[in-house]
C-alpha cells in the first residue's frame, strides 16, 4: 500500500483546535496536540500553492454540517474513520481521495493508516518523519 502521508502536501486551511469543552479521553487529548497545519520545513509552511509537505490535521472539521475529521495534503485528502491510541501517539485509519472533488463525491477511495506521534520541541512525527507546526499567517491558502 502506498504511504499517503509522505506525498507532497497542499496549501490548505488552518485547523480549528478541538474545543476544550469536549470530554477529554486519552484519544482526544492526543488528538488535540496533533491538530494544526504541519510541514517538513519552514519553507514549505511559507509556500502558498503547489505540491509541498504541508499537512492539515483536523480532528473536528465540519463538512456539510457533519463532523468530518481529516488529514489533508496536496492531492491527498483523507477522512479519518477511526482513531486508536498507540503509546503517546495515535494511529488513524483513513479513507483517502486524490482530488477534493473525489473526496466530496466518494469517488475512488483508498484505505490507509497514518501514524502520529509527538516529537521533540513541539514537533510531531507523521509516519515516523518529523514535521513542525506552521505559524498562523505563514502563507497557507484557506479552503
Amino acid at each position: 500500500m502506498r504511504n499517503v502521508i509522505t506525498m507532497a502536501g497542499i496549501a490548505i486551511a488552518f485547523a480549528l483546535v478541538t474545543p476544550a469543552s469536549q470530554a477529554a479521553t486519552p484519544a482526544s487529548q492526543a488528538a488535540e496536540s496533533f491538530d494544526g497545519l504541519w510541514a517538513r520545513t519552514a519553507k514549505d509552511c511559507r509556500n502558498k500553492e503547489g505540491p509541498d509537505s504541508k499537512t492539515l490535521i483536523d480532528m473536528s472539521k465540519p463538512i456539510g454540517g457533519k463532523p468530518a475529521p481529516m488529514v489533508d495534503q496536496y492531492e491527498n485528502h483523507c477522512r479519518i474513520d477511526r482513531k486508536t491510541v498507540a503509546g503517546d501517539g495515535i494511529n488513524l485509519s483513513v479513507t483517502c481521495f486524490e482530488f477534493w472533488d473525489y473526496f466530496n463525491k466518494g469517488i475512488e477511495p483508498r484505505k490507509a493508516t497514518v501514524k502520529l506521534a509527538p516529537g521533540p520541541n513541539g514537533t510531531i512525527k507523521i509516519d515516523g518523519k518529523p514535521y513542525l507546526r506552521c505559524k498562523a499567517g505563514s502563507g497557507a491558502a484557506r479552503r
